[in-house]
């Protein structure tokens, strides 16, 4: 696997939250929410669960406007 794709630790647990709401494994840092068939409610779910895992406020809003998976964790990686 090349290093750009492998997952961090924070990257791991997010990647789980999104694979659990989609229904299927995500395991790609450059994966983006919306086009992997995400939607508004999934978001929503998505936020909650990210929310109570990092201890960290996620809103829909970031679920769905972050280019990918990865820039999703550094935002709130970055503001905790």
């Amino acid at each position: 696997m090349d290093s750009d794709k492998a997952l961090t630790a924070a990257e791991q647990e997010m990647a789980t939250i999104w694979s659990n709401a989609l229904g299927f494994d995500v395991s790609d840092p450059t994966s983006n929410f919306m086009d992997l068939g995400g939607s508004s409610l999934l978001a929503a779910q998505v936020a909650t669960k990210a929310t109570e895992k990092f201890g960290s406020k996620i809103n829909v809003v970031d679920v769905i406007v972050a280019p990918n998976l990865r820039a999703l964790v550094q935002d709130f990686a970055g503001a905790a």
